[in-house]
């Protein structure tokens, strides 16, 4: 697991190797172990590297025995002792025990082909010194990230923007429709970012840079998903035996290295499954890290415990109080330095923190459940659209309403009902409908925070709708026709909020302590897989990732809640808006402060701020409702903030000179 970083001039401008440099330093915690730079003619290649494979000969930007070509590489190649036997039988001989040239080798041979044959976590530049090109390339699901601006002469690319940044060849600017896009979605609609020209290579992508100008970016992989009721079989013993082994295999395939692996373990069903495969396969002790709450509605010891103890691995608490000493704003900062973009939760420094805790116990590596509600319909979201979806089948509106409470008065609350029938809404389906080609079972959380937001930005047009997802959806829409309700929103997800909100942040958060994450779960067979099984077998009425649970049943411990998926949630208020907090608050959120951004209307926030830190605690769902929806609208005002303040205003690390 690395860095990787590029300066490509098409006229062969020299490139400084100072330039270089700098951008290895703005992202070095990606790869504390070294760093490598190599110029050419108009070429500047960057890397900085965590040592995991090949620790000794795995040394980059590596050249091929030639010359003529050289690659820097970020991720693992999960089968590259597969391919390097093979790649031997056929003549090629290796200097290295490292997949990074094994990846060289393979693309000599077979340039853009090369991709399919890769099982893995990438992201990987190679230069041809003869052909006078660059290739770029990022991994299926997105695990690893990679960006770029591209201004028609020169490319600048790396492992995080901060690095094209440090670069001093691209200003920070705030893209304002990408801002729009958290408050709404939770993340930038790909390949945008939250600045101006700079874009994210999307997942399962290339693209070639030429010295004639042209730059042309090109799909190689997608996610293919059955039409309706074209599913191979509906006989669950076929797909329990199908999924387990490819299970177990993706699992196995992920423990190569040379350093210890561990496990992060919450106590639910993805990362308790993670626990189980490591004990099973992993021929070493098993260490495991957990969170510990002293706060008992967040805390999970009452899960991850009896697992750790089931299965006789050891587990290593981090602790966390609400009244930690210094508060959470500076945790916070450093949190969305490391993933720059704006958050709506606090979950994300609870993760920070335990890589910190991870890194401290001197492990590189951690396997982690990430991307298994993604496939198998993990999330409450999915359960809801089953309630749309069966809702339709009833014979009037009338019929509708009390079906809707009847059936799921169990499940969710009254007032989140009300809101489910007033946007199911035929006219209101059908508006859903016509945009997206489904109805995207994220959708009716996506308008959570619409009611907050009307006056909130200074800029009025944006209000309309997002030019950003209307131009990825002209691309999807095709591509979900005639497909299963349930599998037309998985596909939605592993395009939009998979890469650019679960991966993300475990990618960001991790390597900000240099620890690497493994998630076994999107290995790209097993994913492949979870799109052929029929719908039933992920959710089963209210039952979500139903094959995985009849799966992993018979060896896991009974704990209370039985694996449900449950909302991981840390407190806003306590943590970041209350009145003892006023003073940090104002560092970001004061009148001038909010004027010299310019993107939302100190009127507003200042109303939003007032009412959620002098209000009383809820009492009932409809005050704990709004007062979720301050939170979270204040929480991504407050992010993008400090955002502001990080990157448009320079003050992050990454603009200063290195010392």
């Amino acid at each position: 697991m690395c860095g990787i970083t590029l300066i490509f001039n098409t006229d062969f401008k020299p490139v400084s190797s100072a330039l270089i440099n700098r951008m290895n330093h703005a992202i070095a915690h990606r790869g504390p172990d070294d760093n490598g730079v190599f110029i050419g003619k108009g070429i500047g290649l960057g890397h900085v590297r965590l040592s995991i494979v090949d620790i000794d000969g795995g040394i980059q930007p590596m050249q091929s025995v030639d010359n003529r070509h050289t690659i820097i590489f970020n991720g693992e190649i999960y089968n590259y002792q597969q391919l390097r036997e093979s790649l031997q039988k056929d003549g090629v001989q290796f200097q290295t025990q490292s997949d990074t040239e094994v990846v060289l080798a393979l693309f000599r041979i077979k340039g853009k082909d090369c991709l399919p044959l890769l099982r893995g976590m990438f992201s990987f530049i190679i230069y041809d010194s003869v052909a006078k090109t660059v290739f770029i390339a990022r991994d299926r699901l997105g695990i690893k990230p990679l960006f770029y601006h591209w201004d028609g002469n020169t490319l600048l690319a790396g492992s995080e923007i901060k690095a094209l940044f440090a670069s001093t060849l691209v200003e920070p600017k705030i893209n304002k429709e990408s801002i729009k896009s958290h408050f709404k979605y939770q993340f930038s609609i790909s390949p945008n970012t939250m600045f101006e020209q700079v874009y994210e290579l999307p997942p399962g992508h290339f693209a070639e840079a030429t010295s004639n100008g042209r730059f042309n970016v090109k799909e190689y992989w997608d996610l293919e998903f059955p039409e309706d009721n074209e599913y191979e079989t509906d006989d669950i013993n076929y797909w329990e035996n199908q999924f387990e082994e490819a299970l177990h295999d993706a699992a196995i395939s992920h423990l190569i290295g040379e350093v210890p692996i561990g496990t992060y373990l919450s106590g639910g069903l993805n990362s308790s499954t993670m626990a189980f495969l490591l004990k099973t396969h992993y021929p070493k002790a098993v260490e495991s890290f957990s969170i510990h709450f002293d706060n008992p509605q967040s805390d999970e010891s009452y899960a991850y415990k009896p697992v750790a103890n089931h299965f006789g691995i050891h587990n290593s608490e981090l602790t966390m109080g609400d009244n930690r000493a210094g508060g959470y704003f500076d945790i916070l900062k450093d949190c969305l330095y490391s993933l720059e973009q704006p958050q709506r939760m606090t979950v994300d420094i609870p993760h920070f923190l335990l890589s910190d805790h991870v890194h401290q116990h001197n492990f590189k590596v951690v396997y982690t459940g990430d991307g298994a509600d993604e496939i198998l319909a993990g999330y409450d979201c999915y359960r809801q659209d089953a309630i749309r979806v069966n809702g339709n089948l009833q014979g009037s509106e009338k019929h509708r309403e009390s079906f809707y409470y009847s059936e799921y008065g169990n499940y969710f609350s009254k007032p989140f009902l009300d809101m489910l029938l007033q946007n199911h809404q035929p006219e209101s389906q059908k508006r859903v409908f016509d945009q997206f080609g489904c109805y995207p079972s994220w959708y009716d959380f996506w308008q959570l925070l619409d009611d907050m937001t009307d006056d909130l930005f200074v800029d009025a047009t944006l209000k309309d709708e997002s030019p950003q997802m209307e131009s990825l959806l002209s691309n999807l829409k095709p591509r979900i026709i005639n497909r299963h309700p349930l599998n037309q929103s998985l596909y939605l997800d592993t395009k939009m909020r998979l890469p650019g909100w679960i991966l993300w942040k475990s990618d960001r958060l991790s390597m900000a302590h240099s620890v690497e994450t493994r998630a076994p779960f999107m290995d790209h067979p097993l994913v492949e897989l979870s799109a052929r099984l029929p719908p039933h077998l992920k959710l089963n009425g209210m039952d979500e990732k139903f094959l995985l649970k009849s799966i992993m049943t018979p060896h896991l411990p009974k704990i209370p809640g039985q694996y449900k998926k449950r909302a991981f949630y840390t407190p806003i208020r306590d943590w970041l808006f209350s009145e003892e907090h006023i003073d940090e608050l104002e560092k970001y959120l004061s009148v001038q402060k909010l004027e010299e951004s310019g993107l939302f209307n100190p009127n507003t926030v200042r109303s939003l701020m007032n009412e959620l830190i002098y209000s009383p605690p809820p009492n009932d769902m409809v005050s704990y409702f709004r007062d979720m929806q301050r939170e979270w609208v204040l929480m991504l005002v407050l992010s993008t903030q400090m955002l502001f303040q990080l990157f448009t205003t320079k003050e992050a690390p990454c603009f200063h000179d290195i010392n």
